[in-house]
């Protein structure tokens, strides 16, 4: 969101998972993973059906808003994933099999006030990445 620090997202992140546990919701994982490179926690545990990680982002106005996913794939082939937005099902993001951590773009209409953005698996979802951050613009 416009007017914060880039760092309270990073704070946020790590709020709303130890608020939400890990039962069916991702699990955290620290710095010190073998997998990849990342500092501060990420979000692993979205390979199961159902399973899904939730956000409450607030903007001021109704519009479009641009979403930023930072995610990598850690499965062979293409790792997808579906997005909601309050409830509603936008689309299915799909991370490329790859050595890194890649950023994924997203239009989204949010209304003014308090939004809830959900990554979940669904049936139709396949593969496995780990979740990093997301960014509201």
């Amino acid at each position: 969101m416009k007017g914060y620090p880039q760092y309270l997202w990073f704070v946020v992140l790590a709020l709303l998972l130890v608020c939400t546990g890990c039962s069916n919701e991702g699990e955290t994982e620290d710095d010190n993973n073998q997998h990849v490179k990342v500092e501060g926690f990420y979000v692993k545990g979205l390979e199961n059906v159902n399973a899904r990680v939730e956000f409450d982002v607030e903007v001021d106005a109704a519009g479009i808003y641009t979403l930023h996913v930072m995610g990598y794939n850690y499965s062979k082939g293409t790792a997808t994933c579906s997005l909601y937005v309050n409830g509603q099902k936008q689309s299915q993001l799909g991370f490329q099999e790859q050595s890194n951590w890649s950023e994924k773009v997203v239009q989204v209409s949010l209304a003014a006030g308090i939004n809830q953005i959900a990554f979940q698996r669904d049936a139709g979802d396949n593969g496995q990445f780990y979740l990093d951050y997301i960014e509201i613009d």
